[in-house]
């Protein structure tokens, strides 16, 4: 008896199927994989926005009503606020420089005051340490990228009087720190993140 094998037809007809399906299952794999990417893309953003809060929290609980004295002998503001960020020229125009309690570990650490800052430049949110909480002349801040994508920046602070103001101090009173200070963050994607942050 004759075995019948498959005809030319056949096996082309198989190959097609065959075909077909390795194209849907590679279009299937990347559409896992790229939705993969893309989540931990979003959940790294939302790390990064949940550990800015954390910091900026903890230097708001710490600030402390202390002038200091800058390169060029001038009394600043123990918290200088400026309401919309701009493009600033240096690290002394940051939009937001609060005298804080020490950073480390140890008493002495903690209790050593420290001026630290935050400022927009080109769509990434900086945190800046200076050496001293007064600057001798030439001293520049550690800078550290805490957040990119960034679109806009905008700072506000709560008077004692109840009124939110955009940029501080208010009047004469460089020492005084205000009630609380609000930050919004207009993210990458049009995605919009405001915290209130009591200092006291």
């Amino acid at each position: 008896m004759r075995q019948r094998g498959f005809t030319l037809l056949e096996l082309l007809a198989a190959m097609a199927v065959l075909a077909v399906l390795g194209t849907l299952s590679f279009r299937g794999l990347s559409s896992v994989l790229d939705a993969e990417s893309r989540l931990q893309a979003e959940t790294r953003r939302w790390t990064d926005v949940s550990l800015l809060f954390s910091q900026l929290g903890e230097d708001m609980l710490m600030a402390v009503e202390r002038t200091r004295r800058d390169a060029a002998g001038r009394a600043s503001p123990a918290l200088r606020l400026a309401g919309a960020a701009r493009e600033p020229a240096d690290a002394e125009d940051a939009q937001l420089v609060v005298s804080r309690l020490g950073i480390g570990e140890g008493a002495a650490a903690q209790s050593a005051l420290r001026r630290v800052g935050y400022r927009l430049r080109d769509a990434k949110l900086e945190y800046l340490v200076w050496p001293s909480p007064d600057s001798a002349p030439g001293a520049q801040p550690a800078v550290h990228v805490i957040l990119e994508g960034v679109s806009e920046l905008r700072w506000q602070a709560l008077h004692a009087d109840g009124r939110w103001v955009d940029a501080w101090p208010v009047g004469s009173a460089a020492e005084s720190l205000p009630r609380a200070v609000s930050v919004q963050l207009a993210l990458a994607g049009g995605v919009e993140v405001t915290r209130i942050l009591a200092l006291r």
